[in-house]
């Protein structure tokens, strides 16, 4: 019936084709064809529209007698996405998206099209490109076929916001392709399932050959399934089989017991993962009806009852939204940087400079010219990058051709005049403003283009004074690009606005550092920026509580903070005093001198900054006297052995308790993991408030992104920002504040903020403030006052 090649015509259902003749006994229905005109949905998700659109049509096709198979396809076209899944926009707290709950108007729900597709009278063949993932995948394994081409990444990533897959991937997944590709799939949310692996397991059915495209395949396969036995098509019908046994000879609740001791506890981030596997375990332990209705509650429930799967959401949206332009202009201007080519200049060939500079090099870059005055210093750098990108090679995270072409990028020279042709440079030397000062004053000279971005990745330096240095016309193009240590590894990059910053600067950056594959967020020029301004009250209280606290053996101890605020119970990636151990003890000494807090050695004499400021030299003379600077000469907080967790593994230090007892101004005493917390974070929350206050930070969420990819804050607890406003409440952390200012006056950082006050009276929370646009008058006021 597929031969009548005589009357091709276009579809019915398409509003466009790809240059192939379809048989007029073949529908094709293109998902984005749902999206109304003007509507930008570029990963095809799953929303309201697309879901009626795809319900009519795929109604249509079957009540159309001359219809004999339905090919589903993502774009007329044939190329892109096929589907990204459900419309996340569309999720709040009354409303699932449309993945379980029917609209009250009649618009289906995800289960809805499935169920539909799966009961099909007529072959349906998903032919699937680009991504697959989420409500997208559920759809395709509700076809009868499923053929892709070499563009296909499928996967079931819900888990990732808090979530488990709520259209019958739980269900239908295990049924097609067994339980150890469901729990692959699903427990760890991956999304990047191949064609090929979609083979292996059973996903597919078939894939193009040679130079067919997906039209050409999906064609062939309607052909051949057309002279198949009517019964056929009921045996793909996957809510009609039951679980296959395991191909090595596992029973599946065996492997869904194993999977289980690999989970973070529930109440540690875990509850969508254990959600995910109680689904799973359903699929061969219940009927399929039985197992779709758990699959469903359990979805609801983590939705509309889970803080953790609010807080994984709310980290998606931050992310999105700190990344977007804030000019409204289009990404892609002319500029050659946001196409990811261009000259790429890296000065400084010190642990920042190298990671830098691979960041640079796996995007694309080129060539990369990493300048610094010391020889030794430039070939140890250069050494250091190739023996990383060497490891990666071994490891096969990459090619060797491709490791041979991108080291061809990469140059080196002791003299800045290498970067005259340069698009981008990016400054990384020693955190010195005057030494900054003077590399931007020779690149003003040396750079021929006057358009090119000269960059700093100063950690808590004036953006506008190192910019000083320039003249009037280039500082438009001048901007802080504050990497984090290792920054070929560290995903954020702070993008410090100077008062000249064009728009346009920051919004090429902002595409920039997308493309090296790290998360932009734009902050206002201060002492620290965001992240480290307000870690200053974390860490300056975590050493006052040991002062306060810490004296003999019945006091609190290092490790007493590290494990309230670190994995064990808060949930941080590390506690305060492993990061400063690792970061180096004597940065923060560095600092602390800089700012004047220091006591003259010669005369004895405080800070000339320190004032009445609630201090303890305890840091200062860990470093000063022991030269305990941390986990880089063995010993800071901690003790560090090299035959001990590869010298990573901090050990308790006789020589630093002896010293917390000679600060301690009383005799020690523990405190609970929960007034640890509210002593070191509630300040640092605080200081948040200030920055958005002062428009550092220009919303909440900006901080969130911050301390999630900078800081090691647990994705599940949302960041500190929303933290604040859902797991503790804004009121309680004033009330605390209060307590503790009255206690310590002399601490700065407990003295509330007026915004923190503001969103108590009006009884909001922050978010919810900015939301609202209450920010813009705090604009105004702040702006006025500039």
């Amino acid at each position: 019936p597929f031969q009548r090649r005589d009357a091709p015509r276009r579809c019915p259902y398409l509003t466009t084709m790809a240059a192939v003749n379809i048989p007029a006994n073949v529908a094709t229905i293109a998902i984005s064809n749902g999206t109304p005109p003007g509507t930008a949905n570029p990963v095809n998700a799953l929303g309201s529209p697309v879901r009626q659109f795809l319900q009519t049509a795929l109604h249509n096709a079957l009540n159309d007698p001359s219809i004999e198979a339905i090919i589903l396809i993502g774009r007329p076209d044939g190329k892109g996405v096929f589907s990204a899944g459900a419309d996340i926009k569309e999720f709040s707290g009354n409303d699932d998206g449309g993945v379980t709950t029917s609209d009250p108007d009649g618009i289906p729900t995800l289960n809805d099209l499935a169920h539909l597709m799966e009961g099909s009278s007529k072959p349906i063949i998903a032919a699937l490109t680009g991504a697959c993932l989420g409500g997208g995948m559920e759809l395709a394994l509700a076809a009868q076929y499923r053929v892709a081409d070499s563009t296909l990444k499928y996967g079931l990533p819900e888990v990732k916001i808090g979530l488990i897959p709520g259209a019958g991937g739980t269900q239908r997944l295990p049924r097609l392709c067994g339980v150890r590709h469901a729990l692959d799939m699903i427990v760890r949310g991956r999304i990047n399932g191949s064609a090929k692996e979609g083979l292996k397991f059973g996903f597919l059915d078939g894939v193009v050959s040679n130079k067919e495209s997906i039209f050409e395949c999906a064609l062939r396969w309607a052909n051949w399934v057309s002279v198949l036995p009517a019964n056929t098509l009921e045996s793909r019908r996957l809510c009609l089989r039951t679980v296959p046994s395991d191909g090595e000879g596992i029973e599946n609740g065996d492997m869904c017991d194993f999977a289980l001791q690999s989970l973070p506890p529930k109440a540690k981030g875990g509850e969508s993962a254990h959600a995910c596997l109680e689904a799973i375990r359903a699929s061969f332990e219940l009927p399929f009806g039985e197992g779709m209705e758990m699959e469903k509650n359990l979805f609801n429930d983590l939705l509309y009852h889970s803080l953790q799967g609010r807080a994984y959401r709310h980290i998606f949206f931050a992310e999105r939204s700190s990344s977007s332009s804030s000019s409204g202009r289009k990404k892609n201007s002319g500029n050659q940087l946001t196409k990811g080519r261009g000259a790429i200049g890296v000065i400084g060939a010190g642990t920042m400079g190298r990671g830098i500079a691979i960041s640079f090099l796996r995007a694309g870059f080129g060539p990369i010219t990493l300048v610094d005055v010391n020889p030794k210093g430039l070939k140890a750098g250069v050494q250091n990058i190739q023996s990383i990108l060497q490891r990666e090679v071994k490891k096969g995270r990459m090619h060797p051709s491709k490791l041979k072409a991108i080291l061809s990028r990469l140059g080196s020279s002791t003299n800045l005049s290498s970067l005259a042709d340069c698009d981008l440079v990016v400054e990384a030397a020693f955190e010195n403003l005057k030494v900054k000062r003077e590399i931007f004053s020779k690149l003003n000279t040396i750079v021929k283009k006057k358009n090119a971005l000269l960059l700093s990745n100063t950690s808590t330096l004036d953006v506008d004074a190192i910019a000083s240095s320039l003249s009037p016309e280039r500082r438009e193009y001048c901007a802080g690009m504050h990497f984090f240590s290792p920054a070929h590894i560290m995903k954020l990059v702070e993008v410090v606005r100077g008062s000249d910053t064009s728009a346009e600067t920051l919004d090429i950056i902002r595409v920039v550092t997308k493309r090296i594959k790290k998360v932009p967020v734009v902050v206002g020029n201060c002492d620290g920026f965001v992240g480290n301004r307000m870690l200053h009250p974390y860490t300056s209280e975590s050493t006052l509580l040991l002062a306060d606290y810490g004296g003999g053996e019945a006091g609190l101890g290092v490790s007493d903070v590290d494990a309230a605020v670190g994995p064990k119970y808060f949930g941080m990636a590390v506690g305060p005093f492993v990061m400063s151990d690792i970061a180096g003890n004597d940065i923060g000494y560095n600092i602390r001198r800089e700012k004047g807090l220091l006591r003259d050695p010669k005369t004895g004499e405080v800070g000339p900054n320190r004032k009445q400021m609630r201090y303890t030299e305890l840091g200062d003379e860990m470093v000063e006297k022991l030269g305990r600077v941390g986990q880089k000469v063995k010993k800071g907080w901690y003790n560090y052995d090299p035959k001990v967790g590869k010298g990573r593994k901090p050990l308790p230090s006789s020589e630093m308790q002896a010293l917390i007892d000679k600060y301690s101004a009383k005799p020690g005493m523990k405190l609970s993991e929960e007034e640890i917390i509210h002593r070191v974070l509630f300040p640092l929350v605080n200081e948040g408030f200030k920055i958005l206050e002062e428009g550092i930070a220009s919303d909440p969420s900006d901080i969130d992104i911050i301390y999630l990819y900078g800081y090691g804050w647990p994705a599940w607890r949302g960041g500190p920002m929303f933290w604040a406003d859902n797991a503790v409440g804004l009121r309680k952390i004033l009330s605390e504040l209060e307590k503790f200012h009255a206690m310590h006056p002399n601490s700065e950082y407990y003295c509330p903020s007026k915004l923190l006050r503001a969103c108590v009276s009006m009884g909001m929370g922050v978010q919810e403030y900015y939301n609202n646009g209450h920010a813009k008058v705090l604009e105004s006021v702040v702006k006025s006052k500039l």
